[in-house]
């Protein structure tokens, strides 16, 4: 299997499941949440520096990232979080994410990550093979824990997340073969297990998981994830009600269902770049 790029993707087989049940004994320690309202102190500006936020792309810096109230058509909120897959060449992924909680997360015994988050994505963008998602990250920056991203141009929905293909480590999206219905909110939950390495996502009645790799690791970080992904135009997408948690576990609550699906998986990118 070659290594690996932003723009060339290799396919391989994997073994995917439903989830069945999730826990429901367990504790969430709240490590951060935000709505991006302007009672919260967002301005309608770029979002680098606001509240602790910061935006990163390589060969690029920020500028590209904004807390909106009007937009998109229709919404009624108080504030929302626009992100775009950036600028005509750069095709770089793109990353906003709050003050880092891996501090906290590693005193609280924590064995897991929950994220929150409301995503819309407008519809008219099948032209765009642009990726947008959120994800979380280690204390290296190396692997992706657990997360998720939509495709512009087909609405699909892929889970990511550190995986051990045949030998290979890396990390790797798969495709639940599940698409998000545009031009409304949809919650997203993603779920990383620090003892097994399980990473979940679940959206409306849909709910997929993989066991992952990256059981052991010390969580660091939630970004918010764009990727031009060789394509010549952007996507946009926007975010709201994000939250992220310590999972505290109780004994022999979490108990989860097997029901095998054959589907298709698409390597990633195995390593972030650095943060400026």
């Amino acid at each position: 299997m070659n290594r690996l790029t932003n723009q060339k993707l290799s396919a391989f087989a994997a073994s995917f499941a439903l989830l069945a049940t999730v826990a429901k004994a367990d504790t969430t320690n709240l490590l951060y949440s935000t709505g991006f309202d302007a009672s919260q102190g967002y301005l309608a500006a770029d979002i680098n520096g606001q509240n602790g936020w910061t935006t990163y792309q390589p060969a690029a810096g920020s500028g590209y990232a904004n807390v909106t109230f009007g937009a998109p058509a229709g919404f009624s909120g108080t504030g929302a979080f626009q992100l775009n897959s950036g600028i005509n060449g750069n095709e770089s992924p793109r990353y906003a994410w709050p003050a880092g909680y891996g501090a906290t997360f590693s005193s609280v015994g924590a064995y897991g990550i929950l994220a929150n988050n409301s995503m819309y994505l407008p519809s008219g963008q099948t032209t765009s093979a642009a990726r947008v998602g959120l994800v979380t990250y280690d204390s290296t920056g190396a692997k992706i824990l657990g997360g998720y991203y939509v495709q512009a141009s087909t609405s699909a929905v892929y889970l990511l997340g550190y995986y051990n293909n045949a030998g290979t480590l890396g990390n790797y999206a798969f495709n639940t073969g599940a698409t998000l219905a545009t031009d409304q909110w949809t919650d997203f939950t993603t779920f990383w297990n620090g003892q097994n390495g399980r990473l979940t996502v679940s959206w409306g009645a849909n709910s997929f998981y993989v066991d992952g790799a990256g059981a052991g690791s010390i969580a660091d970080e939630t970004d918010f994830y764009a990727n031009r992904n060789g394509s010549a135009i952007a996507a946009t997408s926007y975010y709201d009600n994000l939250s992220i948690g310590a999972v505290i576990p109780e004994p022999s609550s979490f108990a989860l269902g097997l029901t095998g699906l054959a589907i298709g998986g698409w390597l990633m990118r195995n390593r972030r770049p650095t943060q400026s």
